[in-house]
């Protein structure tokens, strides 16, 4: 990770200790109501609850996420967004302070914490946490012009791995210039059952010039996902993402070149 021949920044979201990891894993592979754990609730009091995706087998799958990287992409920047009220262990962040370039752990943060005390189920406070710490890690990236050495900036999630370099994909592409590319819009059931349209959350990226635009695009999509909120709907990422984003802005790459539930 010494030079930026690969021009590319790569975010990872991560909850790796929290109890409701499990309800984000499954809506990125395709249950967007993260029936896994979603009915459950989260207690802010930094210990992960049991479920069947336990932390120790989250944080094996973001270390597999970032050596994919590392491996793929050698030129780029790594930058971790730990987004959850459960921090991580002192030896996690040894680790992982060795293999990324920038960490940034929001577990201490009053409104997380309130995130984690207060809303409904563990799929709310997982949608709300990862869109807001993203949106933080962006902006402080945009205050220090972070972005500049890059042409793409990707979104990625802990278990989704690369298996080839980005720059032989689609997102390098001159039809992807200004542009997001996502894989194809699916189908999924929203709470009350209808058939709606969602992008994947997993791994998509975006030119760097529309960072200061998503920004603002993601303050559109919490405000939007407070007031569902607040009339007793559940909010997901993945129908955020295919609302707000102009689809003019959008180059579909249909044969993703990433393993791991994200690739569907």
């Amino acid at each position: 990770m010494t030079d930026t021949s690969t021009n590319a920044l790569f975010i990872i979201t991560s909850a790796t200790n929290a109890p409701y990891a499990g309800s984000a894993d499954q809506q990125q592979a395709g249950d967007p109501a993260g029936n896994g754990t979603s009915g459950g609730r989260a207690h802010g009091n930094g210990q992960p609850h049991a479920t069947g995706n336990q932390p120790a087998q989250r944080y094996d799958n973001l270390l597999a996420t970032i050596s994919s990287i590392n491996t793929h992409a050698p030129g780029s920047r790594i930058a971790l967004v730990e987004y959850s009220a459960y921090p991580l262990s002192q030896p996690q962040h040894d680790a992982l302070i060795e293999q990324v370039d920038y960490l940034m752990s929001y577990a201490a943060n009053e409104q997380i914490q309130g995130f984690d005390r207060n809303l409904g189920s563990n799929q709310a406070i997982a949608a709300f946490s990862e869109l807001t710490c993203l949106l933080w890690f962006l902006q402080v990236g945009q205050h220090h012009d972070l972005y500049k050495p890059f042409k793409r900036v990707f979104k990625m999630s802990p278990g989704i791995q690369l298996v080839s370099a980005p720059t032989d994909t689609v997102h390098f592409a001159d039809s992807a210039q200004g542009r997001y590319v996502f894989p194809n819009a699916t189908l999924a059931a929203n709470a009350a059952g209808a058939l709606a349209l969602q992008f994947s959350n997993g791994y998509w990226s975006m030119d760097t010039a529309l960072v200061p635009s998503f920004i603002a695009l993601l303050q559109e999509m919490l405000e939007s996902m407070h007031k569902l909120n607040q009339q007793g709907q559940a909010v997901f990422i993945e129908s955020m993402l295919y609302k707000f984003i102009d689809a003019s802005k959008i180059f579909y790459d249909l044969k993703p070149a990433v393993a791991g539930h994200s690739s569907r």
